[in-house]
């Protein structure tokens, strides 16, 4: 439960209404034993929550620890015996897991559980709330772009400002398992055209000056380069047909006409730090190589990157909605890092590790808005992830 008098906090913003439900259980209990858990663990134990988390419920212990951040670690067939059967748990796994972890828990008589597994909209915005904060105690702003629309009304935005925000498609797409009407504003763009005949949108990343042809490494930055390339909006971005920005035309109207430079997604928590969670789920030698690339070709950024890896969060998913001629600045100086890391990390026989250059873009990202943090002003949205 949360201390007496300390879990209040004038930063509350996201996700009110499961607050109320964790400030009311008589237990706060964590499925989970792995990364995920981890960092939702240390987050909800940190302010503005200051939770006591009870346990940390396993399938089975086999190779979990016995504890995590001073948490027990407990099998199932324990926790039915033990646990309140009306307790909420937080599911905080990857989201391959959750049907699975709902479905059994059922079996012992839990139903009353909440998904924070990684990708899912509500740990994201619990992690916004940690965030803010976290940079309000360090007396830096954490600013959130609804607030910082909210006094730009209609009249405000008579002009001929344009804005973009590209959402990535590609020919292997899955069907949305949700009703996605509502991002109608969003501009579909096909990446990866090059590798095959199929085509699903208008806009293709294969036309103009291009580097289609090296979707399967590069991901959706493909269609960013495109991007950078070919279009000349006031405003450009770029979201996921799974992972979109929490927005609505009427707030995107608002963002030509306000003093907002970029605008990024909430952070990921990483413990016990950025570079660790690469390790653990990618090629360390790919990280060192992009480091050695910082130095090599921009080594004013060279200290923001160690900031980084030591720390405990970046910007993930490549999204972000900038002005043009910062998404410029920012993509040459983007570019020639991964090409640099393409010829030096080496071909890699995963298909998911092929698309390091991805994941390394994201890491890369964060390093270069930190680094231009008191320089642009950066507001952060929500993220929506359609499972």
């Amino acid at each position: 439960m949360i201390e007496a008098g300390k879990g209040e906090s004038s930063s509350m913003y996201y996700a009110d209404s499961i607050l109320k439900k964790l400030k009311e259980s008589r237990q706060v209990v964590i499925f989970g034993a792995g990364l995920v858990a981890v960092q939702a663990a240390n987050c909800l134990m940190s302010r503005p929550y200051q939770l006591q988390i009870d346990y940390c419920i396993v399938s089975e212990l086999n190779e979990n620890p016995g504890y995590i951040t001073g948490i027990p670690v407990i099998e199932l067939e324990e926790a039915g015996r033990i646990v309140q059967k009306d307790v909420l748990i937080l599911i905080a796994t990857m989201e391959k897991h959750l049907r699975s972890i709902q479905d059994i828990l059922r079996k012992y008589g839990f139903f009353n559980s909440v998904p924070l597994t990684f990708e899912s909209d509500l740990w994201s915005e619990i992690q916004g709330n940690y965030y803010r904060e976290h940079w309000m105690m360090q007396k830096e702003p954490y600013l959130i772009l609804e607030e910082e629309l909210a006094g730009i009304s209609e009249h405000d935005t008579k002009g001929n400002s344009v804005i973009r925000v590209y959402t990535v498609r590609s020919h292997m797409d899955k069907q949305a398992g949700e009703d996605i009407s509502r991002y109608l504003w969003e501009t579909p763009i096909q990446a990866g055209e090059a590798l095959t005949k199929r085509q699903i949108c208008e806009i293709k990343d294969n036309t103009g000056d291009n580097i289609s042809y090296k979707n399967r490494q590069y991901c959706e930055l493909t269609a960013l380069y495109w991007i950078w390339k070919n279009d000349y909006s006031d405003y450009t971005g770029l979201c996921h047909y799974r992972r979109h920005f929490e927005l609505d035309s009427k707030i995107l109207k608002k963002l030509p006409y306000s003093d907002i430079d970029v605008v990024l997604t909430i952070p990921i928590l990483n413990f016990p730090s950025v570079r660790e969670v690469y390790r653990h789920d990618h090629i360390e030698r790919d990280w060192d190589i992009m480091l050695e690339a910082v130095r090599k070709l921009s080594p004013e950024y060279l200290a923001t990157a160690i900031e980084l890896q030591n720390g405990n969060y970046y910007y993930g998913y490549n999204m972000f909605i900038a002005r043009k001629e910062i998404l410029n600045s920012y993509c040459e100086w983007l570019f020639p890092i991964l090409s640099y890391c393409e010829r030096n990390c080496g071909v890699k026989e995963d298909t998911y590790q092929m698309r390091y250059i991805g994941f390394l873009a994201e890491r890369l990202m964060s390093v270069y808005f930190l680094h231009h943090r008191e320089e642009y002003k950066i507001a952060h949205a929500r993220k929506h992830f359609i499972s």
